[in-house]
């Protein structure tokens, strides 16, 4: 068993209940970039514990979202670029779909490691 920080555990997509083996089947930019093992292989902690355990995740990968939609909006009147609205929506809606599958993973992650707790 490792003995890895909250964050660092969060941001590599451990199991929550370990913190040693990946929460994921593959990598993030991989067809099956949303595959998730059902039980933790080190530890046997189911990682899908109940039907629609990971609905909160969508209010996680919200606030990232919101985080992505504020940063280009501040860079562009930092540069002062004097851009339309669709030249925001462009960048916006590019830099969310190609970051999608992190957004998407670690939100998960840092839903999971919310709900299930550690187990030393």
């Amino acid at each position: 068993m490792k003995n890895e920080s909250l964050l660092r555990s969060m941001i590599k997509q451990h199991c929550p209940s370990c913190r040693s083996e990946k929460m994921f089947v593959s990598k993030a930019y991989n067809r099956k970039f949303n595959l998730m093992h059902h039980r933790c292989p080190n530890c046997n902690q189911a990682l899908e514990p109940e039907p629609g355990f990971y609905t909160g995740a969508m209010y996680v990968s919200y606030g990232f979202q919101v985080a992505i939609i504020v940063g280009v909006i501040l860079c562009a009147k930092i540069f002062a670029v004097n851009a339309s609205v669709l030249w925001y929506i462009r960048w916006i809606a590019g830099i969310i779909m190609l970051l999608f599958p992190i957004i998407y993973r670690l939100s998960r992650s840092i839903w999971a490691h919310i709900l299930i707790p550690f187990d030393n």
